[in-house]
C-alpha cells in the first residue's frame, strides 16, 4: 500500500522515480492518441467486442497517463528523458604544416569554409559577427541557419553559435596553436549539436555521433591538403 505524508503526496524518494521524463510534443500525442484508443474501445464494448473493447481502453488509459504526468515506466527503464534533448559533441584535431595566423586567417574567412567542408553549400558574411549558413542534410535534405560569432582571439580561437530558429541548433570552436618541432599548426575543432527531442531526436543523436565524427575528420583532412597543397584530392580521405 502506498504511504501518503499529511500533505498528500507520494514519499519524495517515490516522487523522484516518478520524476517527468516525457517531452511536451510527446505528452499532448499521448492524450490525443489515449484519448481516440479509450473512445474506440468504448464503442467496441457497446458492441459487444469485449476482449478488444476493454484492451483499447487499457492501452487508452496507459497513453492518458502518460500525457497526464509526463511518466513513462519505460523510458525510465531504458534511461530515456525526452525533456531536454540529449547534445552531440564531437572533437577533431589535426596538424598542418602552416603557420598559426595563415591557418586561423584562412579559417575566419568563414566564406572559405565549403571549399573543404563537404557538407556546406555556402557561407555569407552578414555582418561583423553574423553569418548565414546553407548545408545539405540526409537525403540531400537543404537546411539553412544563422550564426553569430562568440569569441575571437586573432591568430588563437573562434567560437560560434547558431541564432534564431536553426532546424539543429549548434555552437563550436576551432583553436590554432604552433606545433611541437616546428610542425606548424595544431588545429583543434570542439562542436555540439542539439537534436530535436523526442525518442527520435534521441536515437538520432545516438546514431549522428560517430558519423559526424567522422565527417569533422575528413573536412580537416581536406583543409590540411588545401592549405599544405593549394587544391584538395581524392586521396584526402586517406590522409593521417
Amino acid at each position: 500500500m502506498e504511504t501518503i505524508n499529511p500533505e498528500g503526496r507520494l514519499p519524495e524518494d517515490e516522487q523522484k522515480q516518478k520524476r517527468v521524463n516525457v517531452g511536451e510534443s510527446e505528452r499532448n500525442a499521448s492524450l490525443a492518441g489515449g484519448a481516440a484508443l479509450a473512445l474506440s474501445g468504448l464503442k467496441a464494448l457497446t458492441k459487444r467486442h469485449y476482449l478488444p473493447g476493454m484492451a483499447m481502453m487499457v492501452a487508452g488509459g496507459m497513453f492518458i497517463y502518460r500525457g497526464k504526468t509526463g511518466h513513462c515506466d519505460l523510458y525510465q527503464a531504458l534511461g530515456v528523458n525526452t525533456v531536454t534533448p540529449e547534445a552531440v559533441r564531437i572533437e577533431k584535431q589535426v596538424t598542418i604544416n602552416r603557420p598559426p595566423q595563415e591557418v586561423y586567417d584562412f579559417w575566419r574567412n568563414l566564406e572559405n569554409l565549403p571549399q573543404f567542408m563537404k557538407h556546406l553549400e555556402s557561407v555569407q558574411v552578414t555582418g561583423e559577427t553574423s553569418s548565414h549558413w546553407k548545408a545539405r542534410g540526409p537525403g540531400g535534405v537543404a537546411v539553412e541557419w544563422d550564426a553569430e560569432s562568440t569569441h575571437d582571439d586573432p591568430g588563437r580561437q573562434l567560437s560560434w553559435r547558431s541564432v534564431g530558429e536553426a532546424a539543429i541548433p549548434n555552437q563550436g570552436t576551432v583553436e590554432f596553436q604552433a606545433a611541437p618541432g616546428g610542425r606548424g599548426s595544431e588545429v583543434r575543432v570542439s562542436m555540439e549539436f542539439h537534436p530535436p527531442g523526442g525518442i527520435a531526436g534521441k536515437a538520432a543523436a545516438r546514431l549522428a555521433n560517430p558519423l559526424t565524427a567522422q565527417q569533422l575528420e575528413e573536412d580537416l583532412k581536406r583543409l590540411k591538403q588545401l592549405l599544405e597543397t593549394g587544391q584538395v584530392a581524392t586521396a584526402a580521405r586517406t590522409l593521417h
